[in-house]
């Protein structure tokens, strides 16, 4: 783990989960509904963090979700 990146652990196996995502959460305007993924276990984690802790994770992760391709895929013409 670098020093810089924060990190949370699996509740399960104690490995370090990547930040995948963190999302509006349905019922809470302040909140952000983060998403880990721990490899270790092959599971993913979801938590209600605040909107600056998530902000966090992204600043310190980056954002996978930029990291998608958008293009649009290609048509064949028939």
């Amino acid at each position: 783990m670098l020093k810089d990146r924060l990190s949370a652990p699996c509740p399960k196996c104690h490995a370090e989960m990547m930040y995948v995502a963190a999302l509006p959460h349905p019922k809470s305007p302040t909140m952000r509904k983060t998403t880990f993924v721990c490899y270790a276990c092959n599971q993913t984690r979801s938590y209600a963090l605040s909107e600056e802790m998530a902000n966090a994770y992204v600043a310190s992760h980056g954002d996978p979700l930029l990291a998608v391709d958008t293009e649009t895929p290609a048509t064949h013409a028939t």
